[in-house]
């Protein structure tokens, strides 16, 4: 018996189906599943809403000359997050900042005096802040670790 010509085209375009149908349906929701979960997680430890982060997150699977490629995406400041900020900048309005102070953040005695209550906290206008720094999460990186073990095994 012999093969046709395109036999390995053929077999090489099947094996790619294959792949790619693994990748868009388990895989890829399976890698950003684990990363939203170690960002909650991360949320919950250090009482961050990073639901924002959650829902803006993209995953996309692209074919193209004979790969395969999945690609993880977060808005600008999930990087903030994945790799934290190891010391605090000044942030200044333009012209002014206005954020609610949390309670659950303990705010001070004078934002409490000066501010209105709104939710949960005190809304405040100041020309400028000094945060505290984002301790790190590496649910990107965590999660592409979980990526690489799923597919060795």
């Amino acid at each position: 018996m012999e093969l046709e010509s395109s036999f390995e085209d053929d077999l090489r375009e099947a094996v790619l189906d294959d792949v790619e149908k693994k990748a868009r349906d388990e895989i890829a929701p399976e890698v950003q599943a684990k990363a939203h979960e170690i960002l909650e997680n991360y949320g919950q430890r250090h009482e961050y809403n990073v639901s924002t982060i959650i829902e803006a997150g993209v995953t996309r699977v692209e074919r193209r000359k004979g790969r395969v490629i999945v690609r993880w995406g977060w808005p600008e400041p999930a990087i903030y997050f994945e790799r934290g900020t190891t010391h605090s900048k000044p942030i200044s309005g333009n012209p002014i900042l206005s954020f609610v102070w949390e309670r659950r953040h303990d705010p001070p005695q004078w934002v409490r005096d000066e501010f209105d209550r709104e939710g949960n906290g005190w809304r405040v206008f100041l020309p400028q802040t000094q945060p505290s720094g984002l301790p790190e999460a590496r649910f990107i990186r965590d999660a592409l670790n979980y990526a690489r073990r799923r597919l060795e095994s």
